[in-house]
């Protein structure tokens, strides 16, 4: 099974959370193993925290993994470091499953899955 990093521009965390009254999307990113858009409520809450999902939607016969992978792998990670106003990113993970492919044991998923995400704006509104 051929396997997937994730790695969310932060561009496009950014624009997905620069609308501040309504609910917003990405665009969906393409790669050869699937997709992967984020989802957001596109408001900030009292805390200054906006909360959203990374939605990934694999292909048949790739996976992507779970945040400890097992032995081996790159779990999903978002980088911020181009975004502007967000001070922090902490994505969640639901139950993975485990398996071991006869090449060594990892933990994550190879279905579609919505990774939870709350983002900290380094100056709320």
């Amino acid at each position: 099974m051929r396997s997937l990093k994730i790695l969310l521009l932060g561009a496009a965390i950014g624009s997905a959370t620069a609308l501040p009254a309504a609910a917003s999307s990405s665009a969906w990113y393409n790669s050869e193993g699937g997709k992967v858009r984020l989802v957001t409520s596109g408001k900030a809450d009292d805390t200054g925290r906006i909360q959203g999902v990374l939605d990934i939607a694999l292909k048949p016969g790739w996976k992507t993994y779970w945040r400890d992978p097992g032995d081996a792998g790159v779990p999903p990670q978002l980088d911020i470091s181009a975004s502007t106003n967000i001070a922090d990113a902490a994505l969640s993970f639901p139950a993975p499953q485990r398996h071991d492919d006869g090449y060594g044991k990892w933990a994550g998923y190879n279905y579609p899955v919505s990774l939870p995400v709350t983002f900290t704006l380094a100056a709320p509104n």
